[in-house]
């Protein structure tokens, strides 16, 4: 993954492909709310969006 930057989180490297931050935010809504989503659930969202709602589960995460 050559768009990997040391020290930017991957939502907020704008060279992080769209797919990718679309499987992250299926695997995070897993892991935070336990509902399984299919791998293309949120192929209609924006990258904005995605971005703003990654950085909401990652934070909680991280909690």
């Amino acid at each position: 993954m050559e768009w990997i930057k040391e020290g930017v989180n991957y939502w907020e490297n704008p060279n992080c492909p769209i797919e990718y931050l679309q499987v992250a935010l299926v695997q995070l809504v897993n892991e935070v709310e336990g509902i399984e989503l299919s791998a293309n659930h949120f192929n209609n969202i924006n990258r904005n969006h995605l971005i703003q709602k990654i950085a909401f589960y990652e934070d909680v995460v991280d909690k």
